[in-house]
């Protein structure tokens, strides 16, 4: 079928079929038993430009006015239906990653993000998968990854709570999503020493803390279940959020303001047997700071940081330039310190990050989970301030290279 066939038939149909039908054709064109030629993959854009988003009319022009709500939620449903449907994954992301790769339209982005806030919502496997692939093709620290992650997040992770368990869910539901949903946001918070703005809401550091916390190998599942792309395609390689995640924890004792807030544990119920009934006993709730989230946190990292060992090939979990970066944060906060004539051996917070630092690195460099220049990583956590875990750390590995 010539590309006019294609189109004209396409015109048939008013929208949302139209759109419906689109990525069918797209499917055959883009899937095909060879790779698709130039001029298919132009005629695949047009079709998406012109049948799926409305940007431009039959002349290729472009349009002044879009999608109205109502076609955009019929959109998504119409997206959602065949992402669902696909039983091939490398066909699922092909179309996906077409669909909404190079994002220079602002339209695209707007029906991303409700697409993937209306899947996590309904924990749609298929569909959040397909939006994992998405950040790590585009990158999990790049512009419209960490616009799409804020909207999530604005729309989940800060007034809603009532959704909490099925929001931990979503680490069964689709791992290698989560893997690369927190690698985006550690990119978002804590990241420029800029103090209480820069936290992440509370509500998303317990999610994360459940997360990390209850599945050891959920950071290195991008890594893990390599993304079906077609044939020819560049893969991105996954980040994992374990650097991110160590910036979090060794960061917060700094950067916490006193624990006036507490998170609710929901109450647990227990049953207590006797000889003639049972009696069910509601155990009292308990309630954790956020300095006790992110010790817990901190320990959900040094288990997944040993669940990162790699058997064969080279480390890949934690990057050493990425850990490294974390030394002229804790210095500026020495500084302000001494500028204060406070000893650094004395400060409780400042010693707190350095003991984290230290058993992070120590865990992550003893079970082969760090890639990259391990020298300059000691060299730079050497100019931290004294911390004697950190000294005999540091020294121990220097020796051992």
């Amino acid at each position: 079928m010539s590309v006019s066939d294609i189109k004209h038939t396409l015109r048939k149909f008013e929208f949302p079929l139209c759109a419906k039908e689109a990525l069918l054709k797209i499917e055959q064109l883009l899937l095909g038993r060879t790779a698709p030629t130039n001029k298919q993959l132009d005629v695949a854009m047009d079709i998406i430009s012109e049948f799926v988003f409305c940007e431009t009319d039959r002349r290729g022009n472009r349009r002044n006015t879009g999608l109205n709500p109502l076609q955009e939620l019929q959109l998504i449903d119409i997206i959602c239906d065949y992402i669902s449907s696909c039983t091939n994954e490398t066909t699922k992301n092909t179309i996906f990653l077409f669909l909404f790769g190079g994002m220079e339209s602002p339209r695209k982005i707007k029906v991303l993000t409700i697409l993937a806030s209306m899947a996590v919502s309904a924990s749609s496997t298929p569909v959040l998968l397909a939006v994992g692939v998405w950040l790590q093709q585009m990158g999990c620290s790049s512009q419209q990854s960490l616009q799409l992650v804020e909207n999530v997040i604005r729309d989940h992770f800060y007034l809603n709570t009532a959704n909490q368990i099925a929001l931990k869910s979503l680490a069964n539901v689709a791992p290698p999503f989560v893997s690369n949903f927190i690698t985006a946001i550690t990119e978002l918070y804590m990241r420029d020493g800029q103090g209480a703005r820069k936290m992440p809401p509370r509500n998303l550091l317990e999610v994360i803390t459940s997360w990390v916390f209850t599945n050891p190998t959920l950071c290195m599942s991008a890594q893990l279940n390599v993304a079906a792309l077609p044939s020819g395609s560049i893969p991105m390689a996954a980040v994992t959020p374990l650097a991110g995640l160590i910036h979090w924890c060794a960061l917060a004792p700094l950067y916490l303001s006193e624990d006036v807030d507490m998170v609710e544990v929901p109450p647990k119920k227990i049953k207590i047997e006797d000889e003639k009934h049972s009696i069910i006993k509601t155990v009292p709730t308990k309630y954790l700071t956020e300095s006790e989230l992110y010790i817990k946190l901190h320990l959900g990292v040094l288990h997944s940081l040993r669940a990162g060992r790699r058997t064969h090939g080279p480390p890949t979990a934690v990057n050493a330039q990425h850990l490294a970066a974390l030394t002229p944060l804790v210095q500026n906060y020495a500084h302000q310190l001494l500028k204060k004539g406070i000893k650094l051996q004395t400060d409780a917070k400042l010693q707190d990050c350095l003991d984290r630092i230290g058993q992070a690195v120590q865990v992550a460099l003893a079970n082969g989970c760090v890639y990259g220049n391990i020298s300059n990583l000691l060299a730079s956590l050497d100019t931290l301030p004294e911390n004697r875990l950190l000294r005999i750390i540091i020294k121990s590995h220097q020796q051992s290279i």
